[in-house]
C-alpha cells in the first residue's frame, strides 16, 4: 500500500487524537472540580452543622445544668438528703458548676465568632461574612437575650441560694430556653443557605464550562471523521469501480494480488469506521479478530496493560476462536511483574518480539505459569507489540497461533499498522470507562464523607464482594454465570450500593440515634433513588452505543432485599432478587458487623460470623452463605489485614 502516504496520515492522525484527547482531559478536570466542590460544600455543611447545632446543645445542657443546680441546692437546704449524704451533694453541685461555666464559655465564644462571620472546625475556618447582612438583625436579638442569659447563669453560680436575684435568674434561663433554641436554629439555616447559594454560582460556571468543552469535543470530531475517514472511504469506492479481466492467465496471479490488497483495504476502512464510533474496545478487538484472520495466520489476540506505574502487567482483553476457547479464562485478570517477564525488553525497546517456536523458546528454562497455561492452551507462536500513546508504552499485545514458524515480515508490518490504530480506541474505551465511573465513585465517595464514621467501608466491602464473587465463580452454580467481566463489574460497582443516600437529609443520615418509623421509610428511598440515578446515566450512554451501569443499578437497588422476602424496596426474595445484590448484601452486613459506628462498638470476627449465620435462608442466599464459610480463611486472613494497616 505504497500509494498512501503514511506519513502524513499518521501526523494528521496524531494532530487530531492530540486535540481530542486535550479535549477530553479538560471535560474530566472540570468534572473532577466539580466532585472536589461537592465534597467540599458537604464537609462544610457537616461542620456548619456540628458547631451551630452543637448551640442547640449547649442551650439545653446549661439549662438542665440549672435545674439540677436548683434541685441539690433546696436538697441541701432544706435537709431532705440521708445522713452521710452531705459530702456526695457537695461534690455533684461543684461538678454540675463547672460543666455550666463550660457550657457558658464555649456557647458565648461561638457566638463571638458568628458574628465575626466565620467559625473554627479545628484547623478549619469556615468564612460566612457575605450572609451577615441578614444575619446581622438576627444576632442583635440573640446577643439581647444571651446577655441578660449569660448573666443569669453567672448569678446562679455566685448568689446565695436563697437569694431573690438567684430565684430570678433561675426563672430567667428556663423562661428563655426555647428563644436560644429558636435563635441557633435560624442561624444555622442562614449559614447554610448562603453556603448552598456560593457553591451553586460556581456550580452554574464549571457547568457552563464543560458545555463549551463538550461542544468543541463534537466539533473535533466531526473534523477528525472528515479528515481521515471520509477521504479513505472514496478512495475504497474508486477502487472498487475496477475491472479485472479473471480470465486472462497472465493478469490471474496479479488479479488476486490486487483484490487481497484491496480487501485489507476494506477491512482496515471498517476498522476505521469502528474506531470513530464509540463501542466498547473488545468489540474492537473482535472486529480485528474476525476481519484480517484471512490474511494473517493468528488464532488468539491478547491484550496485556501495564498498572501500578509500569511496574505490573495485568491481562486485560482477548479475542479467539475455536482453538483456544478455554484460554482467556485462565489468563484474564491475572497479573505479574512486569521485571519478572521477557516483556520488560519490549516495553523499554519499544520494539516487536516474535517467538517462532514456544515449546523451544521454554525449553531448558524455568517455566512461567502464564507460559505453561499458553502450552497447554495450544499456543505455539506468536508476535507481541508495544501499544504506544504519545511514545510512551500502555499496553502490550499479542498476536498467537496454534502453529509454528508461520509469521513472515510481511505480517510483522501489517500487525504493527493494526496495532498501532488501536490505541486510539483502546485509550477513549479506558478513559470513558474511568471517566464515567470515577465520576460515580466520586459521587459514592462523596456519601460516604457525609459520615466520617463509616471510613473505609467502601474500599473493604469492595474488596469483601470481589472475593466472593471469585470464590462463587468456582463452584459449579455459577461458572457460567460469573465471568471475569462480572467480576470486575462487581469490584468496580460494589460501592456504589448506597450511592442513594446523597438524597437522604443529613438530620436522618447522620442522626446517632434509632430512626423513627417516618425516618426510617426516608432512609430506605436511598435504594431506589440510587437505582434511578444509575438509570438515567445509562441511558444517556446508551444513546452513545454504551452501557455501563447494569450491574451497579441491581445492586443499589437490591442490596437491602432479603432472601426470605422481608427486606426493601419491593420485597423481593430468593433468586428474585439478582445475584450481584446478593453478594454485596453479605460483603456490605459483614463490614458493618466488624466496623465501628457511631450506634456501636464492632463485633469480633466471630462475633459477626455467627450473626450472619443467624441470617441462612433469611437475610442471606443460603448458599452464598455456605461458600463464604468455606471460605472463612482468606476472608479472616484480609480481615486481619485491614486491622494490622488501621484500615478497621
Amino acid at each position: 500500500m505504497s500509494f498512501l502516504k503514511e506519513k502524513s496520515i499518521e501526523e494528521l492522525y496524531r494532530r487530531h487524537i492530540r486535540i481530542i484527547g486535550m479535549v477530553i482531559f479538560l471535560a474530566i478536570i472540570s468534572v473532577f472540580v466539580l466532585v472536589f466542590i461537592n465534597i467540599n460544600k458537604s464537609n462544610n455543611d457537616s461542620m456548619i452543622t456540628n458547631i451551630l447545632g452543637r448551640q442547640r446543645m449547649l442551650t439545653q445542657m446549661m439549662s438542665k445544668d440549672v435545674g439540677r443546680i436548683y434541685e441539690l441546692t433546696t436538697i441541701k437546704n432544706e435537709n431532705l438528703y440521708d445522713k452521710g449524704d452531705e459530702t456526695n451533694i457537695e461534690e455533684k453541685l461543684l461538678k454540675i458548676n463547672k460543666e455550666l461555666g463550660e457550657a457558658k464559655d464555649e456557647y458565648d465564644k461561638t457566638l463571638g465568632t458568628v458574628e465575626k462571620g466565620y467559625i473554627n472546625a479545628g484547623s478549619t475556618k469556615i468564612n460566612f461574612k457575605g450572609a451577615l447582612p441578614k444575619l446581622n438583625p438576627i444576632l442583635i436579638e440573640h446577643q439581647k437575650v444571651w446577655d441578660i442569659y449569660k448573666n443569669s447563669i453567672d448569678s446562679v453560680l455566685r448568689e446565695n441560694h436563697n437569694s431573690n436575684n438567684y430565684l430570678q435568674s433561675i426563672k430567667y434561663i428556663n423562661e428563655n430556653n426555647e428563644v436560644l433554641l429558636n435563635y441557633s436554629d435560624t442561624i444555622l439555616n442562614q449559614v447554610l443557605n448562603y453556603n448552598n447559594k456560593k457553591t451553586l454560582s460556581i456550580y452554574y460556571t464549571l457547568l457552563f464550562f464543560i458545555i463549551a468543552v463538550l461542544i468543541l469535543l463534537i466539533v473535533f470530531i466531526r473534523r477528525a471523521y472528515h479528515d481521515l475517514l471520509l477521504p479513505i472511504r472514496q478512495l475504497s469506492k474508486g477502487v472498487s469501480n475496477l475491472r479485472v479481466d479473471r480470465n486472462s492467465v497472465e493478469n490471474t496471479e496479479v488479479f488476486y494480488e490486487v483484490r487481497q490488497v484491496f480487501n485489507e483495504l476494506n477491512s482496515l476502512v471498517g476498522l476505521i469506521e469502528n474506531l470513530n464510533k464509540n463501542i466498547p474496545f473488545k468489540d474492537t478487538l473482535n472486529y480485528i479478530f474476525n476481519s484480517f484472520s484471512a490474511y494473517i495466520p493468528y488464532t488468539y489476540i491478547g491484550v496485556a496493560l501495564i498498572e501500578d506505574n509500569g511496574s505490573s502487567i495485568k491481562a486485560s482483553y482477548a479475542a479467539t476462536g475455536k482453538y483456544h476457547e478455554n484460554l482467556p479464562k485462565r489468563v484474564l485478570g491475572g497479573k505479574v511483574s512486569l521485571s519478572e517477564t521477557s516483556l520488560r525488553h519490549v516495553v523499554d525497546s519499544g520494539e516487536e518480539r516474535i517467538i517462532d517456536d514456544l515449546e523451544e523458546y521454554v525449553k531448558g528454562k524455568p517455566i512461567k505459569e502464564y507460559n505453561k497455561i499458553l502450552l497447554e492452551e495450544g499456543i505455539r507462536s506468536s508476535i507481541t507489540f508495544p501499544l504506544k500513546s504519545n511514545d510512551k508504552v500502555i499496553g502490550i499485545i499479542f498476536f498467537s497461533s496454534k502453529d509454528k514458524n508461520v509469521y513472515k515480515t510481511e505480517h510483522i508490518r501489517f500487525l504493527k499498522t493494526l496495532a498501532n490504530s488501536i490505541v486510539l480506541s483502546l485509550e477513549k474505551d479506558i478513559l470513558m470507562q474511568d471517566m464515567v465511573i470515577s465520576s460515580t465513585l466520586a459521587l459514592a465517595k462523596l456519601t460516604e464523607e457525609r459520615d466520617s464514621d463509616t471510613g473505609e467501608h467502601l474500599n473493604r466491602m469492595q474488596t469483601y464482594a470481589k472475593m466472593m464473587a471469585k470464590f462463587l465463580s468456582q463452584e459449579e452454580k455459577y461458572k457460567n454465570i460469573i465471568d471475569r467481566d462480572y467480576i470486575d463489574d462487581i469490584e468496580r460497582f460494589a460501592p456504589l450500593h448506597d450511592v442513594g443516600k446523597v438524597a437522604i437529609r443529613d438530620e436522618i443520615l447522620l442522626k446517632p440515634g434509632k430512626l423513627t418509623y417516618e425516618e426510617f421509610e426516608t432512609m430506605k428511598t436511598h435504594t431506589t433513588y440510587g437505582a434511578r440515578v444509575l438509570s438515567m446515566a445509562d441511558e444517556n450512554l446508551k444513546k452513545h452505543g454504551r452501557s455501563l451501569f447494569k450491574l451497579a443499578i441491581e445492586i443499589a437497588e437490591g442490596h437491602h432485599e432479603k432472601w426470605d422476602g422481608s427486606g426493601y424496596p419491593y420485597g423481593k426474595k430468593g433468586e428474585e432478587i439478582p445475584l450481584s445484590a446478593r453478594i454485596v448484601a453479605i460483603s456490605d452486613v459483614f463490614d458493618a458487623l466488624t466496623s465501628k459506628r457511631p450506634y456501636k462498638e464492632p463485633f469480633t470476627f466471630e462475633e459477626s460470623i455467627n450473626i450472619i449465620k443467624d441470617g441462612y435462608g433469611k437475610h442471606f442466599d443460603p448458599h452464598i452463605i455456605d461458600v463464604f464459610i468455606k471460605n472463612i480463611e482468606a476472608f479472616q486472613n484480609v480481615y486481619e489485614g485491614f486491622k494490622v494497616n488501621n484500615l478497621l
